[in-house]
């Protein structure tokens, strides 16, 4: 991959053509017909967004005739920016959505594109890492929901209804003479009868725990959080513009992801189109999201803004500092995926089976450094449609869909997953970013999958042939590599290393009654008592005789502690109780032998935790909970 640090002559059709000339050559994917057995089935798709009407625009054009789509939110979603790869491109080529490459010059309703051909890994510093030939576009979110919303008949779209559940019901009657169908129920208004349904309904998919497919599978906070913004160009200072093509030469053209050197995450630029610049930062956020329960986005404090200008030529350098501190009103955006992805789309057990499904985020929900969440569910829609053309029955056609998927988009969420901790400097062993392509490499073969960007498979090898004719094997760089090699049985912990214990430091047991819970242990189990520090609250250290570390820790119970806290759902975060209530409270306590290591462990898990020192020692105790709500302790107790 050594020659990819400048444009490659010979792959010049596939990076710096222009856009016109791109579209043109990117093959068109058709849906193929429907079986005449399902043409005439009734689909009901949860969820408006673009996985939604992807979904619903692809089987009407595989022909089938009843296809509805219900939106909760009350109309189009605004959105930021996307990134579209060639599958998408292809899939949308094939569906008929009008692609423009100027605002002016696009017909109405048209998603407008913008080229971003390049890929490039750089410091803050200027260094390039890595550049690569990348199969993409950049667009605007609420173009291409418009443009495939528009592909459907606008009675078949109700926006402002809010699915609540789904029930099985049975099509024994004179209009239903033929089998099991669905039910799907809403806020407010009639039900909806469908043959099956395709639940799209985002990351924080209600459906997804419904239809029992993700039973400790929940959503996971990834440890860091995204600021983002949107700028015009033509609003920029002079000297930020100048600096901005000075320091970035393939703006326009390229996805830049700019690597801290000082600990502070990593950043991403590139152009809309239209004149609009999109930029994020991913910032290390330890002690957990920004956005309350339930909430990805949040707007920014005054207080934050003024810190992220205040951090922003120093850390991110004088040409994206300046855009950074040009940009109105920039906005927290929390980082999640599937803490373990999907082995099933389908409803397979329970009196859902086979009628329905997930689809898009709400089936993998996904980090954003592959710029893959609405490329995965395009190319989800896609295939549900085209397994259409064999299947005969809804449990065929959902079985189908499923086994093409399941193992292409869980490579996607580990592959992202990896390239965030890679390019936030979270890689166990790593002291700082990768300097050089060799070492980047290195580091991303950890991951031991397979690199590629665009689906295989089916169909879909048309991208591959059209990428072979234009492209050099030794040009593709990583992205764009066909190996099937590596494994998806990964370990995810073993990315990011595990901690280090060597044994069980103590139990701890909350009482209300010190004296007497330290009298049973001591004259009737024979445990001997301890020297203790002066904490702020009673308590006892206990062990047995002869024992030279294991030990038994009596504590008076925390009155303003009435429950036990409840089983934690995203990340085992501590979710608003204090350590306190670890510290006293039942819990068990591990040694690790370096603290600071244990420290950086946890933050690269995306572990929120809370910190104590011990009175009088050189002893850090970390605080935090198991996800039942268990807590855990985690000390250097060997320290002198």
């Amino acid at each position: 991959m050594g020659g990819l640090l400048s444009s490659p002559a010979s792959g010049a059709g596939f990076t710096v053509a222009s856009v016109e000339e791109l579209l043109e050559r990117v093959p068109a994917l058709t849906v193929p017909p429907a079986s005449p057995a399902l043409a005439s089935a009734r689909v009901l798709i949860i969820g408006g967004s673009i996985g939604g009407a992807a979904a619903a625009a692809c089987l009407r054009a595989a022909g089938f005739r009843h296809v509805q789509v219900v939106e909760r939110s009350e109309g189009l979603q605004a959105g930021a920016g996307i990134g579209m790869d060639e599958a998408t491109v292809a899939v949308l080529k094939g569906l008929g959505v009008p692609l423009a490459t100027t605002a002016t010059r696009s017909p109405e309703g048209a998603v407008v594109l913008q080229r971003m051909r390049w890929e490039e890994e750089r410091l803050a510093s200027g260094r390039t890492v890595l550049r690569q030939p990348l199969p993409y576009f950049a667009a605007r979110y609420a173009q291409l929901q418009q443009g495939l919303i528009q592909r459907l008949p606008a009675d078949s779209v109700s926006f402002g209804r809010k699915a609540v559940r789904l029930e099985e019901t049975f099509r024994g009657c004179d209009d239903h003479p033929d089998g099991t169908a669905v039910r799907v129920h809403f806020a407010s208004g009639e039900p909806i009868d469908c043959d099956f349904c395709v639940c799209v309904d985002g990351p924080r998919s209600g459906f997804r725990q419904l239809l029992q497919l993700d039973s400790g599978k929940e959503l996971r906070f990834a440890g860091y959080t995204g600021w983002r913004g949107v700028v015009n160009e033509a609003d920029l200072p002079e000297t930020a513009r100048d600096a901005l093509h000075a320091v970035y030469p393939l703006y326009g053209n390229c996805l830049y992801f700019i690597m801290s050197e000082c600990g502070r995450g990593h950043a991403v630029l590139y152009d809309l189109g239209d004149g609009l610049l999109n930029w994020l930062i991913y910032e290390l956020r330890p002690q957990g999201p920004v956005a309350e329960p339930g909430r990805t986005t949040s707007a920014a404090s005054s207080a934050d803004v003024r810190r992220l200008h205040s951090e922003a030529r120093r850390v991110w350098g004088e040409a994206l500092g300046a855009i950074i501190e040009a940009t109105p009103e920039p906005f927290w955006n929390d980082i999640y995926d599937i803490a373990e992805p999907l082995e099933s789309f389908v409803a397979t057990e329970g009196p859902l089976a086979g009628c329905a499904a997930v689809l898009g985020d709400a089936a993998h929900p996904v980090t954003p450094h592959m710029a893959k969440g609405s490329n995965m569910a395009v190319h989800d829609a896609f295939t549900l449609a085209a397994a259409a053309s064999t299947a005969s029955t809804p449990a065929e056609l959902l079985a189908s869909f499923s086994a093409a998927r399941a193992q292409e988009t869980k490579r996607c969420v580990l592959l992202s997953r990896h390239l965030g901790w890679l390019r936030n400097g979270q890689l166990q062993g790593m002291s700082g970013p990768p300097r050089d392509e060799a070492t980047f490499l290195e580091l991303l073969s950890k991951a031991k999958l397979p690199t590629r960007t665009l689906p295989v498979g089916g169909d879909f090898e048309a991208l591959w042939r059209h990428v072979e004719a234009q492209l050099p094997q030794e040009q593709r760089g990583y992205f764009l590599q066909r190996e099937e090699s590596g494994t998806l049985a990964v370990p995810v912990a073993a990315l990011r290393g595990s901690l280090e214990v060597t044994q069980v430091n103590h139990v701890s047991r909350e009482t209300q009654d010190v004296a007497r819970l330290a009298r049973f242990y001591e004259e009737v189990l024979g445990f001997e008592r301890l020297p203790r520090p002066n904490f702020d609250f009673g308590g006892v250290w206990l062990r047995l005789p002869g024992s030279d570390s294991q030990s038994l820790h009596i504590i008076e119970a925390d009155p303003e502690l009435q429950r036990k806290p409840p089983p934690l759902l995203d990340s085992w975060l501590l979710e608003g109780f204090p350590e306190r209530h670890i510290r006293r409270s039942h819990h068990i306590a591990l040694t690790v032998p370096d603290i600071e290591k244990a420290r950086s462990t946890l933050q690269a898990h995306g572990l929120r935790f809370a910190e104590n020192r011990v009175p009088g020692k050189p002893v850090v105790q970390l605080f935090l909970f198991d996800p039942d709500g268990n807590g855990v302790e985690i000390g250097n107790f060997d320290a002198r």
